[in-house]
């Protein structure tokens, strides 16, 4: 536990951390809180790689699926790095501390994995890769009160969708073209000086409560369970912003391309609800159309509310068009709903 994390414990001591999501007074925001106000949330589920040195870009360029060329202390993109055969081994959202020290911020159960796997590769640029999780931390600020809030603290801001920027105080990501979702990575200390300045007029929020915005958002991303399970169309990263086709080669390239240009997606990804409290299923939990019992699917992360729950999941087009899609334990129907997002179809 970093200091940051034990500021938490012992600012809020009925608070836990469950299944990587800091969790408060067993709250379980499913995105119905008042977003007229602040609201932020300590993001347990996620921990980050830096990667350092004079060919830090360089060296993603080569092996992530965006373009490192448009990544800067001002500048900030959704990406993946995939195996050879263009599955996800992790998404990320990138971003530069410095012109020389690049972040992904990835799920935290991926990060060892994913440090070990592209530091194979690494020895032959001048760049070093680590797990940076024990020393940075993400927070989750979100509401129409958002800006206003950290104009109080920070003298720049960004002011568009994957902008970022960098000072002192830590690194400042606008999600949304609105400015009412941002996040915060900072060192431990600069985390907790943050978490003082805003919790005391802010709504604290678990960790799930940012899942649920990612789900509205249509935002899907690998954590350890779903690791090598999906190209980064069938996460809709081509419609997202995670995946380049004029950056050049890059690890997995070849099938990603080769899908976007002369491929049919058979899956992909699709925002739906079940109308009654779900089971906590994992990422990568199977999904079913009907009596028939070969898998059309799967979860990619999940959000359980007091009456229903929101989710994401890879599903075959063929059964979201038949309906009647449900767990393998379950009777509950999923109930398909619009993404925030056009996804073009590809006959």
């Amino acid at each position: 536990m970093n200091e940051f994390w034990q500021h938490l414990s012992d600012t809020y001591p009925d608070s836990l951390i469950n299944r990587g999501y800091w969790q408060l007074n067993e709250q379980t925001a499913n995105g119905q809180l008042n977003t007229d106000k602040l609201q932020i949330c300590p993001l347990s589920q996620y921990g980050f790689l830096a990667i350092e040195g004079p060919d830090s870009s360089k060296f993603l360029q080569g092996q992530t699926t965006c373009d490192w060329r448009a990544i800067s202390t001002e500048q900030a993109s959704l990406g993946s790095y995939c195996n050879i055969k263009g599955r996800m081994v992790i998404s990320f959202l990138a971003g530069m501390a410095s012109p020389e020290s690049a972040l992904l911020r990835l799920h935290a159960d991926t990060a060892d994995n994913g440090r070990d796997t592209l530091g194979k590769y690494i020895v032959f640029s001048k760049a070093k890769i680590r797990n940076a999780s024990a020393e940075r931390v993400a927070i989750g600020i979100s509401g129409k009160m958002a800006r206003q809030s950290l104009m109080t603290i920070f003298d720049t801001l960004p002011s568009q969708a994957m902008a970022q920027v960098s000072s002192d105080k830590g690194i400042i990501v606008q999600l949304d073209e609105a400015g009412e979702r941002f996040e915060y990575w900072g060192l431990c200390t600069q985390a907790i000086a943050l978490w003082q300045q805003l919790s005391s007029t802010a709504e604290v929020c678990s960790a799930n409560y940012w899942e649920a915005l990612n789900i509205a958002a249509g935002i899907g991303e690998v954590c350890a369970n779903s690791q090598d399970m999906f190209i980064p169309q069938m996460l809709n990263y081509q419609v997202i912003g995670g995946v380049s086709f004029s950056k050049g080669c890059y690890t997995g390239q070849e099938v990603v391309a080769r899908m976007q240009y002369r491929g049919k997606l058979k899956r992909r990804l699709y925002k739906a609800e079940v109308a009654e409290p779900a089971r906590d299923y994992p990422a990568g939990t199977e999904l079913y159309s009907g009596d028939n019992g070969q898998s059309i699917g799967n979860l990619v992360s999940m959000v359980n509310g007091d009456t229903s729950s929101t989710l994401l999941a890879v599903l075959t087009a063929e059964a979201v068009t038949d309906g009647n899609i449900h767990f393998a334990d379950s009777s509950a129907v999923l109930s398909i709903e619009e993404l925030p997002y056009p996804v073009p179809s590809k006959d």
